[in-house]
């Protein structure tokens, strides 16, 4: 989700530098297809965040797909892929918060970096 909205803003910043600086039709035309290619995944990502969020706390004051298709459709694909996920994105981070504290001996907290029986993630041997 995070990689897929810094995509989405870097391409909405580099279209905004390329209106302002009055680049050629082509290139704006360019720039602006561009950067609706990256709103799908953002919202799709958002959508999923909001699913896991509130898998772990019901009450999450996340956004779900209405929101982000009605957003989407009133407002604009820009203004839905750039709001809409920040705000799931930091609801998210508190959700994380909250548990990781509630939580020390889980893995993930648990040892620190020089722990080697640290569980790996990835499935991998170390």
């Amino acid at each position: 989700m995070v990689r897929a909205y810094v995509v989405h803003v870097a391409w909405f910043a580099t279209m905004l530098v390329f209106v302002s600086l009055q680049w050629a039709r082509q290139g704006l035309k360019a720039s602006v297809l561009l950067t609706l290619l990256t709103v799908p995944p953002v919202l799709i990502y958002t959508v999923r965040v909001h699913h896991l969020c509130r898998a772990i706390d019901p009450n999450a004051r996340t956004v779900g797909w209405f929101p982000v298709l009605v957003t989407t459709l009133v407002l604009s694909p820009f203004e839905s892929g750039l709001i809409l996920p920040a705000k799931n994105l930091l609801a998210a981070h508190r959700i994380l918060k909250v548990h990781t504290s509630l939580a020390p001996d889980s893995p993930v907290t648990e040892g620190g970096p020089d722990n080697p029986f640290k569980p790996n993630p990835l499935g991998r041997s170390a």
